[in-house]
C-alpha cells in the first residue's frame, strides 16, 4: 500500500464483528468531502464479541479494503478506530469539588460507577461544566486487555494508530450538527439515539452538548433474521430479505414478519421507555427528550420508527449520517444502496396486484457508515478547535 503523507485527515474504521467499514474525509475550503468509502463483510467467527479471534485474517481483510475501498482512494496509514461497544463504558457524573487533585478524585469516582477493575482498564475524562461547588464530569473507560488487541492489529497491519473512541462518541458527532466546532444555534434538543446493529443495538442519551449516559437494547438484525428463519423454517438469505422488504408493515406477507417481529419490539420500547424515565428522573432540569435518531442497518426496518414514536410520544425518524458532510446520499448511490428481492407470491403484496414476481427494495445504507463517519470526522473537527 502507498499513501500520500500529504493528505491531513485520518481513516475512520469501524471493526465491528460482522464487518469492516472505512471512511476518509477531507476538506475543500469550508466544506466537508468524502476521500474514500467502503465497506466489507466478515465471516462469522473472526471477531466475537468485539475480540479478535483470528487477527492474520482481520488484517488481511483491512489491507484489502484499505487497498481497494468502494469510493475513492484512501491516502493515509494513520487510523481512527473504534473500541466495541460492549466492552466500555460512558455516563456523566457530578463531584463535588474539594480541594484534593481532580484526577485523583476522579480515579475514586471511576471505581464507584465502572464496573471494572480501575488496575484493569484504561479511561480518560472531561470537564462538561464547572460549577461553583461541583462538577459535571464525563468518564469513558475500556478494558486493557481489549485496547491492547486493537492497538497490536492496527500495528501489525502497518497502520498508524490516532486514536481509539468510545463508539456512542463517533455516532454523536456523525448524526448531530450540534457537534460541530462552530455550530450556530442554541443546542435546545436532547436526544435518544439508537444503534440498531447486526448483533447488537444500543441506546445514547445526549443532552446539552454531552452524552449522559449509554445502556444495551435487548434486539439485533442478526437475532431478528433468525426468528423470522426459524419461525417460517426458511433460510436466513431469505428471512433477511423478507426482514428488509415486509418489516413491520402489516400490508406485506399478510402482517406474518411484522407478528413475528412484535414480540421484540415491544420489548425494545419497554427499554426505551424505561431509559426516557431514567432520564427524566435524573437530569430534570434539562427539559424533556425532544427526538429520538435511529441509526444502524436496523433504522431501514419498515415502520418502525412511526412504532416507536406513537409508543413513546417523542419524534423519532432516521438519522442523516451526512448532516455534517457536503455531501448528498444519491451521490454514493452505487456504494450507499443495497437492491433486496423477493419472491412476490412470499410478500403476498397487496399493492402488486399479481402482476410482478419478484419484488425488488432499494435501500439506503449511509446509516451504516454512522460510526465510521463519526471517526474520521474526529481529525478534522479537532483541526477545527
Amino acid at each position: 500500500m502507498f499513501f500520500n503523507n500529504n493528505s491531513t485527515y485520518p481513516v475512520g474504521l469501524d471493526i465491528s464483528d460482522l464487518s469492516l467499514k472505512l471512511v476518509q474525509l477531507n476538506k475543500q475550503g469550508d466544506k466537508i468531502k468524502i476521500q474514500a468509502i467502503g465497506k466489507t463483510d466478515l465471516p462469522s467467527g473472526l471477531i466475537e464479541d468485539g475480540e479478535i479471534k483470528n487477527k492474520d485474517k482481520v488484517i488481511n481483510e483491512i489491507n484489502k479494503l484499505i487497498s481497494n475501498p468502494g469510493y475513492g482512494k484512501v491516502t493515509s496509514n494513520e487510523i481512527i478506530a473504534c473500541l466495541p461497544e460492549t466492552k466500555t463504558f460512558i455516563k456523566l457524573i457530578e463531584i463535588a469539588k474539594t480541594p484534593n487533585p481532580l484526577s485523583e478524585i476522579i480515579e475514586g469516582e471511576i471505581e464507584k460507577h465502572v464496573p471494572m477493575a480501575i488496575e484493569e482498564i484504561y479511561y480518560d475524562w472531561q470537564i462538561i461544566e464547572n460549577k461553583l461547588d461541583k462538577q459535571r464530569v464525563l468518564i469513558g473507560a475500556a478494558p486493557l486487555d481489549i485496547v491492547n488487541q486493537y492497538i497490536n492489529l492496527l500495528d501489525r497491519a502497518k497502520l498508524s494508530t490516532t486514536a481509539l473512541e468510545i463508539e456512542p462518541i463517533s455516532l454523536c458527532r456523525a448524526l448531530l450538527a450540534e457537534e460541530k466546532p462552530k455550530f450556530k444555534g442554541q443546542p435546545n434538543n436532547n436526544y435518544g439515539i439508537i444503534d440498531i446493529g447486526a448483533k447488537r443495538t444500543s441506546m445514547t442519551i445526549y443532552s446539552k452538548n454531552t452524552i449522559l449516559f449509554t445502556l444495551s437494547m435487548p434486539i439485533s438484525g442478526e437475532k431478528i433474521t433468525k426468528n423470522i428463519a426459524e419461525t417460517l423454517k426458511i433460510e436466513l438469505k431469505q428471512a433477511e430479505k423478507a426482514k428488509i422488504i415486509c418489516g413491520l408493515d402489516k400490508g406485506k406477507a399478510q402482517g406474518i414478519i411484522k407478528n413475528i417481529l412484535s414480540g421484540m419490539i415491544e420489548e425494545l420500547i419497554k427499554k426505551i421507555n424505561e431509559a426516557i424515565e431514567f432520564y427524566q428522573n435524573h437530569y430534570p432540569g434539562n427539559g424533556p427528550l425532544n427526538k429520538i435518531l435511529l441509526c444502524g442497518g436496523g433504522a431501514n426496518i419498515k415502520n418502525l420508527s412511526e412504532i416507536i414514536g406513537q409508543a413513546t410520544a417523542v419524534e423519532v425518524k432516521k438519522g442523516n449520517a451526512l448532516i455534517n458532510l457536503a455531501e448528498l446520499s444519491e451521490n454514493f448511490s452505487k456504494i450507499l444502496t443495497e437492491t433486496h428481492k423477493l419472491k412476490a407470491d412470499f410478500i403476498k403484496d397487496k399493492n402488486n396486484g399479481g402482476g410482478e414476481k419478484i419484488i425488488s427494495v432499494a435501500q439506503d445504507t449511509s446509516l451504516t457508515y454512522a460510526t465510521a463517519i463519526g471517526l474520521a470526522l474526529r481529525g478534522i473537527f479537532i483541526d477545527e478547535i
